[in-house]
């Protein structure tokens, strides 16, 4: 039988974002789409919440949804100077694991670093839903780097929330498309003596994901300098000496406009 999400998107407007003219509830609609996409191509059932609904008439809908998993998803602010990673709430060590699954393919792709666990009492949507809450708060959407990355990466961060979890559940996870940066125009293929490493963005303005290793392929996302990233393969392609893709599987990045540090 399959597993049953309800995904709780943000109601609060109110929350403006430092770029883009736009705010938290209206951004999380967006997620929660998208992790729904994610999770129904992956056998799961899913439930979302309707945009601004209240968080009593979503844990009432969750519970006669009868879901396996309650997860609000939100994004995060603080004083406007920290980009401050991935947040997970849960009640207690009865979810830690499955937070940590979530983290662990969240955490990972997003700019901040100060990415945490915290066991949460006093929350609403963790305490009320008969369900298992994981509580995502994606990034800090207060500071340019944090804003600009959830706006460019809505895609990567519901992806990501899948897969975390299909790992939690012991389900396979199945991408939107497997040809993904397999097209030979302008590309050569890895050589058999690779080896994985990570690298760190060094341009101030960041980087671009691109679908496959080249500027001919479409830009899909975008990371933030400072970040450090586990690059799986290279290619050639047009635009830059070398490319290099994620392990995330979020796309490939120029390699020129990276150092490498492990």
């Amino acid at each position: 039988m399959a597993k049953k999400i309800y995904l709780s998107p943000s109601n609060q407007y109110g929350n403006t974002y430092k770029t883009g003219n736009t705010n938290e509830m209206a951004q999380c609609d967006k997620i929660a789409k998208a992790t729904a996409t994610a999770l129904k191509r992956c056998g799961f059932e899913v439930k979302v919440g309707s945009s601004g609904d209240s968080m009593q008439n979503r844990c009432n809908e969750s519970d006669s949804f009868n879901a396996d998993i309650h997860m609000p998803i939100h994004t995060n602010a603080y004083n406007g100077q920290v980009t401050g990673g991935t947040r997970i709430f849960c009640l207690n060590s009865n979810g830690r694991k499955a937070c940590q699954a979530v983290l662990n393919e969240l955490g990972k792709i997003s700019p901040g670093t100060a990415d945490s666990i915290t066991y949460q009492t006093g929350l609403y949507e963790i305490n009320v839903p008969n369900a298992l809450t994981v509580y995502v708060e994606c990034e800090f959407h207060d500071t340019k780097t944090g804003s600009d990355w959830i706006r460019n990466n809505i895609t990567n961060i519901g992806e990501a929330i899948c897969k975390g979890l299909c790992s939690y559940f012991g389900v396979k996870y199945k991408s939107a498309s497997s040809g993904s940066g397999n097209s030979s125009s302008g590309s050569s293929g890895t050589s058999s003596g690779f080896k994985s490493h990570i690298v760190r963005i060094t341009p101030s303005d960041g980087v671009n994901i691109r679908k496959g290793a080249g500027t001919d392929y479409a830009i899909v996302g975008a990371i933030a300098q400072g970040g450090a990233y586990t690059i799986v393969a290279e290619k050639t392609g047009k635009g830059a000496k070398k490319w290099g893709k994620l392990k995330s599987g979020a796309g490939w990045i120029a390699l020129d406009f990276t150092e490498k540090i492990e």
